[in-house]
């Protein structure tokens, strides 16, 4: 079931503190109407009382979709590191194959960093898209592409729901603005491809992703060289 718990915040505006219910997880295929309230930027989302300020505070959750087997570790790094957060998640992950019965195979987790990233790969994973090759596609298209598309400034997102048959579409977001600034169209057959090679070989690809954070901007970002490494 879905877990809420009663946190003291600061308004960002007026920086009155109140008592608000925030969502730590929700449980989707039980509570649908939550999986709406995320997509439409409405979960944890709150009215000050004394400002009328309306705004969404950024907080781990994790999102489980029974039905579909998927279950996503939103954790903000607003507040803390990358290292920080990789050590509480793994933390949560030792916790829960503790609490397994003897030989059962612990479950799946993604972990993402912003609400963009969650949504997207809800649908990624929703639609039986191979996470990895569509971050391999996203690296590709960073690379050959870096004066148009440096990963520094540009978020490339899989728009799922407006691709078709025959492509694919990526947005590009602008990472200072938030902005979506045009998209990119991709063959779905060469998506295939790649398909193909991840399955008959996934060792490069598991080696360049291993995850369980999945992100082609991460890799870049962090490679020898980048000008700006990823550290919060």
């Amino acid at each position: 079931m879905s877990l809420a718990k009663t946190y003291t915040i600061r308004c960002p505006k007026c920086e009155q503190e109140q008592k608000v219910a925030l969502y730590d997880s929700i449980h989707v295929a039980q509570e649908p109407a939550l999986k709406t309230a995320l997509l439409e930027n409405r979960l944890n989302r709150v009215e000050c009382d004394s400002c009328d300020a309306n705004f969404r505070v950024d907080k781990p959750v994790l999102y489980h979709d029974a039905d579909r087997n998927i279950l996503i570790h939103w954790m903000p790094d607003t507040a803390c590191s990358r290292d920080e957060i990789f050590d509480t998640f793994d933390e949560a992950m030792d916790e829960l194959r503790a609490a397994l019965p003897e030989g059962a195979e612990p479950p799946r987790v993604r972990l993402v960093f912003s609400r963009v990233e969650l949504v997207e790969l809800i649908f990624m994973m929703e639609a039986g898209m191979e996470e990895r090759v569509v971050e391999h596609i996203k690296y590709t298209l960073h690379v050959q592409n870096m004066n148009q598309l440096p990963p520094a400034q540009k978020q490339l997102l899989l728009n799922v729901q407006d691709s078709t048959a025959d492509e694919l579409l990526f947005a590009v977001r602008n990472l200072e603005t938030e902005e979506l600034e045009q998209l990119l169209r991709y063959p779905r057959a060469a998506y295939r491809g790649i398909q193909k090679m991840y399955r008959d070989n996934p060792d490069e690809f598991m080696e360049l992703f291993p995850g369980p954070h999945i992100s082609a901007r991460e890799v870049l970002m962090n490679e020898p060289g980048a000008d700006s490494p990823i550290t919060n």
